[in-house]
């Protein structure tokens, strides 16, 4: 499970990018969050399960140039761990990847000894999530993705230049996970020298449906939301995001007194199928949110609603961390993770 790098992480992606060549948030409106203080504290690590960790790790590591934090540990049954996801019986095994200029991690979990079954996301699948990367070397990058596995889904197949800014491809990593890779056209000046080819991260989330899940982000957990009221039908970005035809809303929840952000974007006008329900099968994703009182959290979701992933629906311990796991409305799991107070 994500417990090991519990890192903060503000988050940009394809509609921050955009939004200065007015390509996205044609239009917006900001709506209130509750008046009682957020719940949250801020976001952490952002998690793929993984068929092969081998293979990821190759395309990660290897691939993008992302370099592991730790050693990548074995598999271990732990039965907290498995209390926590609801895989009783599995075993587990994890690593994370450093990013540079992000204080986000890429963690992959991979699981086995239990039933899995891959998802197969589409970038317009709710569930589906979108780890947006800032690279030095778009094409090399392209190169050595397709060597270990990836599969480009912008429809030319190859960049497209966005706003005269950057150079911009979607691909896939072997688990489905849309990957966005961009590159400045001319280097922004005073930019900090950041070593490597990865420059920075964010991370989108694909949704069902825009008014239900800023009602749970909003209401439940106190984020505070920017929503794009229409949705658009830019054809280059649909072709560059491999959404041909399609049209797409994007929105944004911010931790309140933090730089910590999500971004949602919504289909529609394509085909769409919801992701599976299970954390084990490969494909599907879960986000740290750290969180101040985790027990009164959980209390506020059940009565909203949300589902309970954790046995026995309460919070487990974990050395000093007091852990639960649910799902929001898209079947994206929330590692809400308690740490004691200094």
């Amino acid at each position: 499970m994500t417990l090991m790098c519990h890192g903060r992480v503000g988050v940009v992606s394809l509609a921050a990018l955009l939004l200065g060549y007015g390509l996205a948030f044609a239009q917006t409106r900001v709506s209130p969050a509750p008046s009682a203080a957020s719940p949250v504290k801020g976001l952490g690590n952002f998690s793929h399960i993984v068929a092969s960790m081998d293979r990821s790790v190759e395309f990660y590591r290897d691939g993008l140039g992302l370099e592991l934090s730790q050693p990548l540990r074995p598999f271990d049954a732990n039965e907290v761990i498995m209390r926590l996801g609801n895989i009783m019986g599995a075993q587990t095994r994890y690593t994370a990847l450093k990013v540079p200029g992000s204080a986000m991690a890429v963690e992959l979990i991979e699981y086995k000894n239990i039933d899995r079954e891959p998802v197969h996301a589409r970038f317009q699948d709710p569930g589906a999530t979108n780890l947006t990367l800032r690279v030095r070397d778009l094409d090399g990058t392209m190169a050595r993705l397709k060597r270990v596995g990836g599969h480009v889904i912008t429809v030319s197949g190859a960049p497209a230049e966005i706003g005269g800014r950057s150079r911009i491809v979607f691909m896939q990593d072997p688990d489905g996970f849309v990957i966005e890779l961009s590159q400045a056209i001319a280097a922004p000046p005073s930019t900090p020298e950041t070593p490597g080819n990865v420059l920075g991260a964010g991370f989108e989330l694909t949704i069902a449906d825009t008014d239900k899940t800023i009602a749970f982000y909003r209401d439940l957990l106190g984020l505070q939301p920017t929503v794009g009221e229409s949705f658009s039908g830019d054809k280059l970005m649909a072709d560059t995001a491999g959404t041909p035809g399609a049209q797409f809303r994007q929105s944004r929840l911010q931790v309140p007194g933090t730089s910590d952000s999500i971004r949602l974007i919504e289909f529609k006008n394509i085909d769409r199928k919801p992701l599976g329900t299970r954390l084990q099968d490969p494909g599907m994703a879960m986000l740290q949110v750290m969180v101040r009182d985790v027990d009164s959290l959980l209390k506020t979701l059940k009565a909203g609603g949300a589902a309970v992933v954790t046995i026995g629906g309460e919070p487990v311990n974990m050395g000093p961390l007091r852990i639960a796991v649910v799902r929001d409305p898209n079947n994206l799991f929330l590692e809400l993770i308690q740490r004691p107070q200094p």
